[in-house]
């Protein structure tokens, strides 16, 4: 039998009314109006006035988020204030991105008509390797007294773990230049934590495949079509195989399918190569690896099991990669190769011209969904002297980047795509617009990624765990990882 519904008579409802609105005042102010005001009322309406309290809080948090700032006076044109910039240096990160950040830099003080001066304090950048740690870099620099960071999405668990980090929602509610809705969809969450923004994305790149077309015509192998629906493992592992030539018996150098490396033993580090990469195919094939539940649940699943097998046929079935120490440099500058991984940012666009060189997505594992790098993140150094113009610096920083960028963290559309690399073919740009609607963004640290990849090929590809055995052993030592 339902209950009856609570019925007010008009003394009640103007008592509940005005508890309401002292509630609404008293939350905006900080304070729990509960024992002041439910103890008056009859016992009927605890409930009603509780879900009121609830609702009052709710808006007095909103309506406190939205207020603005207080002023602050800001550098006037040609002021040169000095801004301290930490950032990876150039002979780490490579030319082309480098270049896309000094770039930046420059074009951040012409924005802000000389208000600021940027200067750079280089972070001692560890490459990739799953061990470093970009919170213990940044403190090597605290003498030059860093206000802004731009780091690599995977180092934001880091900088937060050591709160080297402050939440940025204060500055973006009162920016009247952010709107949450010009970024690609789903990117801004990756700046999140606990409901606060720390990280302001700024740049990206979809993880894709160059295709050789010469090669192709050389062995006269028909080319698949670069469709992120068709273009499955099935279809990839099939041209590659067609495009892999054995060195002859005469010398040379022959052609490799995939410009492919994987290491049996890991270098100093304890990190593995691994190309094509595991952690990539596998975003590709369950898209999220934490999962909707944040426990790794996806890295168990039958999507995220293949690829494991897959990879482990790749080296010992098919023997597409080189495995004993070699450089695949010499198959890179001579273009005796099929396809070879990268990262669109990271290279100079005009080798897509010169060398045949053609986009084409990543293998579609299960998912269908697109891995995105997010490697421009900018936040404001904890240690910031002055927040405001920090952040006010920062936000003439990331218009700056954003203009210098190959893909801005912004949404633009395929014309713009083509506009900002005019070397790209107009159906290169279009299939790039089409796998940043479809992207994928990793949440995890570069240690987590590191143990995946780690884990893959040291215990499954040249160890003895069976994939799904090893795929739930992996799931496990991340989830206590995380846990810790």
């Amino acid at each position: 039998m339902n209950a009856r519904p609570l019925s007010l008579n008009r003394r009640q409802a103007l008592t509940a009314g005005a508890a309401s609105l002292g509630a609404l005042a008293l939350a905006a102010c900080g304070e729990s109006p509960a024992e002041e005001v439910a103890g008056s009322l009859p016992e009927g309406l605890q409930a009603q006035l509780q879900r009121n309290l609830e609702r009052a809080r709710a808006e007095a948090r909103n309506v406190t988020a939205a207020a603005p700032r207080a002023a602050v006076k800001l550098p006037t044109p040609g002021a040169g204030h000095p801004v301290t910039v930490a950032m990876y240096p150039t002979n780490r990160i490579g030319g082309s991105l480098f270049g896309q950040f000094v770039n930046g830099l420059a074009a951040a003080r012409e924005r802000a008509e000389d208000r600021y001066t940027y200067s750079e304090a280089s972070l001692a950048y560890g490459r990739n390797a799953s061990t470093f740690s970009v919170s213990t870099a940044l403190e090597a620099v605290a003498h030059q007294k860093p206000d802004i960071v731009i780091y690599f999405r995977a180092d934001q668990a880091d900088l937060l773990a050591n709160d080297r980090l402050a939440p940025l929602d204060d500055f973006l509610v009162s920016d009247p230049g952010f709107n949450a809705a010009d970024f690609w969809p789903g990117l801004l969450e990756t700046g999140k934590h606990e409901g606060l923004q720390y990280g302001l994305p700024v740049a990206v790149s979809p993880h894709v495949l160059l295709f050789n077309r010469e090669t192709a015509v050389r062995q006269n192998v028909e080319p698949p079509a670069p469709d992120p629906r068709t273009f499955d493992a099935e279809v990839f592992l099939d041209a590659v195989r067609a495009l892999h030539m054995e060195p002859p018996p005469s010398g040379g150098l022959g052609s490799m399918g995939y410009i492919s490396r994987f290491s049996p033993e890991p270098d100093g580090q304890g990190d593995y190569d691994a190309s094509p990469s595991p952690y990539e195919l596998l975003q590709s094939a369950v898209g999220d690896l934490r999962g909707p539940g944040g426990d790794f649940e996806p890295l168990t699943s039958q999507p995220a099991v293949q690829v494991a097998e897959f990879l482990r046929a790749w080296v010992h079935d098919h023997r597409l990669a080189i495995t004993d120490g070699r450089s695949t440099r010499s198959f890179q500058r001579s273009g005796q190769f099929g396809f070879t991984g990268t990262i669109l940012a990271f290279i100079p666009p005009s080798r897509l011209v010169g060398n045949s060189l053609e986009v084409y997505p990543l293998p579609n594992m299960g998912a269908g969904r697109s891995p995105v790098f997010v490697h421009a993140m900018m936040g404001l150094v904890a240690s910031a002297q002055n927040p405001e113009i920090a952040y006010d610096a920062l936000r003439h920083l990331a218009a700056g980047l954003r203009s210098s960028s190959v893909l801005p963290a912004t949404r633009i559309s395929a014309e713009g795509i083509a506009a900002r690399t005019p070397d790209l073919a107009p159906a290169d740009a279009n299939l790039i617009e089409q796998l940043m609607k479809n992207a994928t963004y990793s949440t995890l640290s570069r240690r987590q990624a590191g143990l995946i990849t780690n884990h893959i090929v040291g215990n499954i590809i040249f160890g003895d765990q069976h994939p799904q055995e090893g795929m739930q052993a992996l799931a496990n030592q991340l989830r206590t990882e995380d846990a810790a």
